[in-house]
């Protein structure tokens, strides 16, 4: 009896009762002793959908598409205390075998792997995380960099830029912030759920800096208050040449629903002859550009919001001959050591 609940076990030999009985001894008189009951009747399912509830309000792309995607599957019909590997391998070889792209596996076995972690170190859930990147292996080309940039140059040989032929079509949008808000991105960085947020309260004019208090996947909003950003000093001209004087709730951009405005972005795009460009795209471009200015990574990840270094990589990254002009402006003239 431990806490007033019984233990039970059967085994083939008097010997290795006895045994088991000793190590529960043990465990209970150091304190390290677990009870399974709950385990043995608690699935992943239950786990998902209180990860969900509690940990995944602000992230609704997760909760309309991975997080249903993770319910549909058979793994989450498994009881905690018996899951395994193969478990994990089995849904990775499922999703793969029905079409998913390898970083959306990859995304989906991560956000298994949060959740069982998540109850592992809040909820006091005694399992082994086995949907971890260093149990199950990932599979192959999920962290292919996107490499689309948007060209901008100028005009040769009476040639239009790509970013030329995007403005000239996006400015005949009946909505008139469409134009303002893709001029934006390609000198903010910003991702598009961030600006459609931003409001006019959020721009603080004196420090010249932006407040995102609402960015998707931040965690501990309420702890770490909002996220300050630089904001460069043309955008701040612009801003301060509205017309009239907005209220402070009013949003910067009004460009109406955020997925109407994806949509009406993929038709415009077609319109001015870009293909495989998406409005992420640009902020590949504002990045580059940006990193001119600023060779300390750790700045450039203040001005665009990068959470870490892997993340900044998969953005940073320059044609080689920008990379070949640097090097040939600082290197010696002659062979000879100095």
């Amino acid at each position: 009896m431990v806490d007033g609940k019984r233990l039970r076990k059967t085994f083939a030999s008097s010997a290795l009762a006895r045994r088991w009985l000793t190590e529960k001894r043990a465990e209970v008189d150091l304190r390290q002793f677990k009870h399974k009951l709950f385990l043995d009747k608690t699935p992943l399912r239950r786990l998902v959908v209180c990860y969900r509830n509690e940990c995944m309000i602000h992230r609704q792309p997760d909760r309309t598409d991975h997080i249903p995607a993770l319910l549909d599957d058979p793994v989450v019909n498994v009881i905690v205390s018996k899951w395994q590997p193969a478990d994990v391998r089995a849904f990775r070889d499922r999703m793969l075998s029905d079409g998913y792209a390898p970083a959306t596996v990859v995304k989906r076995l991560n956000l298994l792997a949060s959740v069982v972690q998540h109850a592992i170190s809040e909820w006091d859930i005694h399992t082994v995380n086995h949907a971890s990147g260093r149990v199950v292996k990932r599979p192959q080309g999920a962290d292919r960099k996107r490499n689309r940039r948007l060209a901008i140059f100028d005009n040769e040989h009476s040639l239009q830029s790509e970013y030329d032929r995007l403005v000239e079509v996006v400015s005949t949008s009946k909505h008139p912030d469409d134009v303002w808000l893709v001029k934006w991105s390609i000198e903010q960085a910003c991702r598009l759920s961030e600006s459609v947020s931003l409001s006019w309260k959020d721009i603080d004019f004196r420090s010249r800096t932006l407040s995102l208090a609402r960015v998707k996947g931040e965690r501990h909003r309420e702890e770490l208050g909002p996220e300050k950003r630089p904001l460069r000093r043309l955008l701040v001209d612009k801003l301060e040449q509205t017309p009239h004087r907005p209220e402070p709730h009013e949003k910067i951009f009004d460009i109406g629903n955020e997925k109407a405005f994806s949509v009406r972005f993929g038709r415009m795009t077609r319109r001015a002859g870009l293909t495989n460009l998406t409005f992420h795209d640009p902020r590949h471009e504002a990045t580059l550009r940006l990193a001119r200015s600023l060779a300390n990574p750790l700045a450039l990840m203040r001005v665009t919001g990068h959470h870490d270094l892997k993340s900044l990589d998969r953005y940073y990254q320059p044609a080689m001959q920008e990379l070949t002009d640097k090097i040939e402006a600082n290197e010696p003239t002659s062979m000879e050591p100095a």
